[in-house]
């Protein structure tokens, strides 16, 4: 490899370093430095497709984006197949549209089975999970999230392991929780608290905790972890979902003036309904609600 190449795709590894740890600006830079060295129509198409993800990561769009099922229909090579419609499947997703996520998703995973890149399918996997995930259909996720987890044993990059075991155990834990496999779940869950870094996964984790406990009946425990999900939170989904089930909690202690202020604060977020507070006293709403949405 000469010494540009070797460059180029040292800044090409480093932006996704970045993207891994939501540092979507530097990510983009740093895209955008390769891009300028790059030369070669298929390196340039590889990090147009990667600088693509780090936008619909970071909820933006640009040229990147929308260059996106135009290299999917090129199929240049099976590589770039998976990455772009990953990266389609990513961005449906995050657009609530999970019947084209799904689509996008079964390309991709089709052509994964097609290389031997365990970490490809493993992607697919846990990123088609979390489409089913939201859309409810939990059996589905689990059965994504498993075929992941057991495809981490073949992999050798003990760093790039790691990463992939803390994003499948925290999905599949809360998706065991959300089915009545609670002690599993929560098990999953809080043998990789330590290793989250990203700040909303561990918010997540906690609401997801919080959960699990007030399933198990343990809900000075479900407080606990509630109360951490809640300082953690980044994000008004997390916020709603941690005063709900930190409300539930109180409510079952017998604790009706820490149930009422949750309940209250919840209940600001849905201002067109006046009486949601009695509801929420009077109905536990936890089989009805999905903590993704």
């Amino acid at each position: 490899m000469s010494e540009l190449n070797s460059r180029i795709e040292e800044l090409r590894q480093d932006a996704m370093a970045k993207v891994r740890s939501e540092e979507y600006d530097e990510a983009l830079a740093l895209y955008d430095e390769a891009l300028t060295l790059a030369t070669d129509e298929e390196v340039r198409e590889l990090i147009t497709i990667n600088k693509a993800h780090a936008l619909i990561a970071a909820e933006r769009t640009g040229p990147e984006v929308k260059a996106l099922p135009m290299i999917l229909m090129r199929r240049r090579n099976v590589h770039h197949t998976v990455l772009s419609s990953y990266a389609l499947l990513y961005t449906h997703r995050l657009a609530n549209e999970t019947k084209r996520a799904i689509f996008y998703g079964q390309i991709a995973l089709e052509a994964a089975n097609h290389v031997d890149q365990p970490f490809w399918k493993l992607a697919v996997l846990n990123e088609l999970g979390i489409v089913y995930e939201v859309d409810s259909q939990f059996l589905k996720a689990i059965e994504c999230f498993d075929q992941a987890l057991a495809l981490l044993a073949t992999m050798d990059d003990t760093s790039q392991k790691q990463f992939s075991q803390v994003a499948i155990y925290q999905n599949l834990g809360y998706n065991r929780v959300l089915v009545g496999d609670t002690v599993e779940g929560i098990r999953m869950i809080e043998s990789i608290l330590d290793k989250v870094q990203v700040p909303s996964t561990l918010s997540d984790s906690y609401i997801d905790l919080c959960y699990g406990y007030i399933d198990l009946e343990q809900y000075a425990k479900a407080r606990k972890y509630g109360e951490t999900g809640l300082d953690l939170a980044v994000e008004p989904r997390q916020v709603r979902n941690a005063h709900y089930l930190l409300g539930e909690a109180a409510y079952k202690m017998g604790d009706v003036d820490a149930a009422e202020h949750h309940f209250e604060q919840l209940a600001r977020f849905y201002p067109q309904f006046r009486h949601l507070k009695s509801l929420l006293f009077g109905i536990d709403l936890r089989s009805m609600i999905n903590l993704k949405l």
